[in-house]
């Protein structure tokens, strides 16, 4: 009768790739941040607290730099934690999670990232299921001239009341202070994701919201910057069998970036992806996932200027793996990080087409069910 029954029959019977992680996302086309819009992973902690009370009693570890400035297939961010269930509730503690910490643009800047952070989770269900995510991090810098500085904090909220779910996510507080002069400063606007779904049969409709920015001032120039997306579509799981589903998507998404300041500049992104993706057993031990989206019918993007231009090589391909050793799962993204093709354009860490044996498996990350 729902959807969340469907699938976790098929959770249940389709083993070696249940529970997940960053890699699986990838490699079916979706975010890897908050995870999925409609497929049901635990990556979905991020975006929907309430999900902390679905799937529980894990621990999770995705391998990558410890200082990386920003999250990417290619360069992945060290993170992970664990998640347990407790009587009535359900609670998890996470390390290193990066989720709209804009580090990039502090890189740029000069100034410290956030870093070390800590997201705590606590839930229930009490014929609605509830989750609350409180993220904390603090760095400091006292080697130099000057002192350096930054303090984090976030909030997230979500509901879950039969094919109803809601969420909303805040960032409270993202602020660094000094940088190549101590006058240096770099502070996030008040951020913010919210969204809403539906499930009816096998179908999942939602619309999400995301809006982040920032202020900086360095060497005395003032800049500001503010970005925001909105996506609006419907999500289909297909139970091909016992071992095996199928994924598709088409959504609807509008998002715009605005400069103001040193540095002033506009764009506006409009796009309509088509996600198809499949999962299944090869057998006790291995599974193997694979997605394609491209853009169709939309897909321009407007400058400064305002003039329009379609957004060139829209189709992308991916493909995983998850490797099953019983409660203990490997997960990885295969191609994304190859050595260089012959062909001109092929990039050192790029889909280059080539299954290399030496390099099968990037982005891997390790989770241990108990």
């Amino acid at each position: 009768m729902k959807k969340h029954i469907a699938i976790a029959a098929g959770l249940a019977v389709l083993s070696t790739s249940a529970f997940a992680t960053k890699a699986r996302m990838s490699a079916l086309g979706q975010g890897d941040d908050r995870g999925s819009l409609f497929i049901q992973d635990s990556r979905n902690v991020f975006r929907n607290a309430a999900n902390v009370n679905d799937m529980t009693n894990y621990v999770v570890t995705e391998w990558g730099q410890a200082n990386n400035a920003a999250d990417s297939d290619t360069a992945p961010h060290a993170e992970g934690g664990f998640f347990r269930s407790a009587g009535q509730f359900n609670y998890g503690v996470y390390l290193g999670s990066d989720i709209d910490a804009q580090n990039a643009a502090k890189t740029a800047a000069g100034v410290l990232n956030q870093d070390n952070n800590i997201d705590l989770f606590v839930g229930g269900d009490m014929g609605v299921k509830w989750g609350a995510t409180f993220g904390y991090a603090s760095s400091k810098d006292e080697t130099g001239t000057f002192n350096k500085e930054n303090d984090a904090m976030s909030l997230g909220l979500g509901v879950e009341k039969g094919a109803i779910a809601g969420y909303v996510n805040l960032g409270l507080k993202d602020e660094s202070k000094g940088g190549a002069i101590a006058a240096d400063k770099w502070e996030a606007d008040s951020g913010m994701n919210v969204g809403l779904s539906y499930d009816w049969m096998s179908y999942t409709f939602f619309a999400d919201y995301d809006k982040t920015g920032y202020e900086q001032t360095v060497s005395a120039t003032k800049t500001e910057v503010e970005n925001t997306a909105l996506t609006v579509g419907v999500g289909h799981t297909h139970e091909v069998s016992a071992t095996s589903r199928l994924f598709t998507s088409l959504a609807y998404t509008t998002s715009e970036s605005e400069s103001k300041g040193g540095t002033v500049s506009k764009s506006e992104t409009t796009a309509l992806p088509l996600t198809i993706g499949f999962e299944a057993d090869a057998n006790s031990w291995l599974a193997l996932r694979g997605s394609i989206s491209q853009n169709v019918v939309i897909g321009d993007t407007k400058n400064t200027a305002g003039k329009k231009s379609s957004v060139a090589d829209s189709t992308n391909v991916a493909a995983g793996a998850t490797l099953n050793f019983g409660k203990l799962k490997v997960d990885g993204v295969i191609g994304t990080s190859g050595n260089a093709g012959t062909n001109a354009g092929d990039s050192a860490a790029g889909e280059t087409g080539t299954l290399s044996l030496d390099r099968l498996m990037t982005r891997v990350a390790v989770h241990y069910w108990f």
